[in-house]
């Protein structure tokens, strides 16, 4: 039974954590030969100030990002 576990920050719709969850479920059932029936997914999402990357909180990047764009 494939248990796939995915961690996101917090932001993407419900359709695209669908769209994801179904891609993941495809994927395992076509590369490794897993029954759809025995395919796990789940998604942990937490909140863009729990996550740090290269010293600068994902909430910041976003936001640095965003002004970058503007």
């Amino acid at each position: 039974m494939p248990l796939i576990q995915i961690h996101l920050a917090e932001g993407r719709t419900e359709k695209q954590k669908k769209d994801l969850m179904t891609g993941m479920t495809d994927l395992a059932e076509k590369v490794i030969g897993a029954p759809r029936d025995s395919i796990r997914v789940w998604i942990n999402e937490f909140p863009d100030t729990d996550y740090m990357a290269s010293g600068e909180l994902l909430k910041d990047k976003r936001a640095r990002l965003k002004k970058e764009k503007s």
